[in-house]
């Protein structure tokens, strides 16, 4: 293909420009401007820390609250309760005291009616009878009997028919059936005071805590107790607390 003049001229124009475009590209300096990397900004850390601490202080005062709430229903549910066991307690007891006042007097007409009609050579010896010698006197029954023997196992065995009027035996009038009754004073256990412990002391009838420690502190300052005349410097036992116990105390 042959180009006119007019074309070759305009095809020249065309490349000068083009070249001179391109070496004004290649000189001309460079910028030195740096692209600086985008920032993370920090208003959403911020922000999301302290979301949390407020989702962390609301959950603190919704459990305060609940805590609050829960520990007043658990106090008047407690409340309601107590009041209902006092009602119960004060119902039921005087129910028993007049089931007792009741059973009182049928032991009084029973044991009289009783005491008539058992044969005058039935005696017993209530320091070694079992639950079912007892028996067989009219007027004692299974329970009864198991009171007396359990009462006299307490207190290492009966020196007295008084002491069927103490108060553990009270209740059941035992005083209609005393004329059936001897006294064996050999059966009587005892104890030796220089030996024993404070709870082994109090678990006798006669004694209290109290009592019990003031013999074992006496006995620590003394070495050893002689006698019952020892023990009457302490002012926690009388003279009738002497009296009780003086068949039931050894000096070893």
């Amino acid at each position: 293909m042959i180009l006119s003049k007019e074309q070759r001229i305009a095809a020249s124009i065309l490349f000068g420009l083009t070249f001179a475009v391109w070496l004004g590209i290649a000189i001309w300096p460079k910028s030195t401007a740096t692209i600086e990397p985008p920032t993370t900004p920090t208003n959403t850390k911020k922000s999301w820390s302290e979301r949390r601490d407020s989702i962390r202080l609301a959950d603190s005062l919704r459990y305060a609250q609940w805590t609050e709430e829960r520990q007043q229903r658990y106090d008047s549910f407690r409340l309601v309760d107590s009041l209902r066991f006092i009602e119960w307690s004060r119902v039921r007891q005087a129910r028993y005291d007049s089931f007792r006042r009741a059973d009182s007097l049928w032991h009084d007409s029973v044991g009289w009616f009783y005491a008539a009609h058992i044969k005058k050579d039935t005696i017993l010896n209530l320091n070694t009878c079992d639950t079912t010698e007892l028996q067989y006197l009219r007027g004692i029954g299974h329970f009864t009997a198991k009171q007396i023997i359990r009462y006299r196992e307490q207190l290492g065995g009966f020196y007295s028919l008084q002491q069927l009027n103490d108060e553990p035996l009270a209740k059941f009038h035992l005083d209609t059936l005393a004329a059936h009754f001897i006294l064996d004073s050999t059966a009587i256990q005892t104890m030796n005071v220089n030996s024993l412990s404070i709870e082994r002391l109090q678990r006798h009838p006669y004694l209290r805590f109290k009592q019990a420690q003031a013999i074992y502190n006496l006995r620590r300052k003394q070495i050893k107790l002689k006698s019952i005349e020892d023990l009457r410097s302490l002012p926690e036992l009388t003279e009738e607390d002497l009296i009780r116990l003086t068949p039931y105390l050894r000096f070893d």
